[in-house]
């Protein structure tokens, strides 16, 4: 099963351990792509069946599947 692209929000009192949660997500099965401290934002990935553990994770606010989205070109017929 392929994996689920995601981005996950921590909780603005877990911070000052931003670097505990990424291991704790990590351990939940989550490979980390990014980690954007300034804004408590993490990307990456996981598999379909962890995603209900990532979002019991101590830290974890939110968690967010990615979305992707095709325009068709100007010059295609699709309207």
């Amino acid at each position: 099963m392929s994996k689920v692209k995601l981005s996950v929000s921590i909780e603005d009192q877990h911070l000052d351990r931003l670097d505990e949660v990424v291991e704790r997500v990590k351990h939940a099965g989550m490979s980390v792509d990014r980690v954007m401290g300034a804004i408590g934002v993490l990307t990456g990935s996981i598999e379909p069946e962890k995603l209900d553990s990532l979002r019991g994770v101590a830290g974890v606010s939110h968690v967010e599947a990615s979305r992707s989205y095709s325009i068709a070109p100007p010059e295609s017929d699709v309207q």
